[in-house]
């Protein structure tokens, strides 16, 4: 089987270390893997492959392919708009998110729903849609033919170095005796961060730790000056492998208004780690509440009490996640489905 996969770019995102978990556990089960990707970027993963970087104007050999595999809608729209030079090479995509509730999160409504129809009139040309939670599928595969299977993400945690001056400020924080909350994300307003920084002035004995950069980082900064916590929140930049840190957070949060999967959670619960995260449907997909904290949105009694029941049961919850992760959302697992998957997309 030869297989590629259409990237946006090759920065550490979710869609992105998916697609890096799947080849890196299939490269030796198929016959080739090429990847291309769009825009460059100075944070890249190191795919194990051939990789080109194209221009959305650009034509590869589609039909060199028996499987070709696009992530984010940049990517869709690309062999959309190659789809009739496309004759032998079948192609699937990932749904890596709630399209409408993301969309709605970052722009408005009436923009979220032109582009989420968009979005699914695209995916219904192709051979096959996977989507990482069952709902999603439930929620989005009346649109799109009935053609959406359920593959669920998997991740690993590989040993990594740290940064000295990050990790020496995260121990600092804790020889003065606080608790960690630790968070690592692409940081959009979806991710809900501000949450757990409102909290933290009735929570005098934890500190934060955010890992990441984005759009709403200058904000969360801002939120942080004005209830006076410098002194217990901590921003440490975009890193390659955040899951290194993890072994110095206490607890992990994951405050999400909408998330498809919850990639980093499960890096959390490789690492036994006790998580806070919100009451969405996603997330009780993946875990129960004997193995996370769940805590209801915009709500700062339940946030609190979730985040000290995380830290009062820290061992056993850490442990009832990790087997449920090791059991079910390994990289490994995750890239032997998507092989069947192209399989049963070929044979029909």
């Amino acid at each position: 089987m030869k297989i590629a996969f259409i990237l946006p770019s090759l920065v550490n995102k979710g869609p992105i270390v998916v697609a890096y978990n799947i080849v890196k556990h299939i490269k030796d089960k198929v016959d080739l893997i090429d990847i291309y990707y769009f825009d460059e970027t100075d944070s890249s993963l190191n795919f194990d492959g051939n990789i080109y970087h194209i221009k959305k104007s650009d034509l590869i050999d589609f039909d060199k392919y028996d499987i070709i595999h696009s992530h984010t809608i940049g990517a869709d729209n690309y062999l959309f708009k190659a789809r009739n030079k496309i004759h032998k090479a079948k192609i699937v995509s990932t749904i890596h998110q709630d399209t409408f509730v993301s969309f709605s999160i970052r722009y408005n409504t009436v923009l979220s729903f032109i582009l989420t129809s968009y979005w699914c009139y695209i995916h219904r040309s192709f051979d096959g849609v996977i989507a990482i939670s069952n709902e999603l599928k439930d929620k989005y595969n009346g649109f799109l033919s009935n053609k959406i299977t359920t593959i669920y993400n998997g991740c690993s945690i590989d040993d990594s170095s740290t940064d000295t001056k990050t990790k020496d400020a995260i121990l600092k924080l804790r020889n003065e005796n606080y608790k960690i909350i630790g968070a690592y994300a692409y940081i959009t307003k979806r991710k809900g961060l501000s949450q757990v920084i409102n909290v933290l002035n009735l929570l005098t004995d934890y500190a934060l730790v955010i890992i990441g950069e984005g759009p709403e980082l200058e904000n969360l900064k801002k939120s942080v000056d004005k209830l006076n916590l410098s002194d217990r929140v901590l921003f440490a930049p975009y890193m390659t492998a955040p899951y290194s840190y993890l072994e110095y957070f206490d607890i992990y949060t994951m405050p999400s208004y909408s998330e498809g999967f919850g990639l980093s959670m499960v890096e959390a619960a490789l690492a036994k780690k006790s998580i806070v995260c919100s009451n969405i449907p996603s997330f009780h997909e993946l875990f129960t509440l004997s193995e996370v904290s769940f805590f209801d949105l915009d709500n700062s009694d339940s946030l609190i009490q979730s985040i000290k029941l995380a830290y009062v049961e820290l061992d056993v919850r850490g442990e009832r996640a990790y087997k449920k992760a090791k059991k079910l959302f390994t990289a490994e697992t995750m890239a032997n489905n998507h092989l069947l998957y192209y399989k049963k997309v070929l044979n029909n």
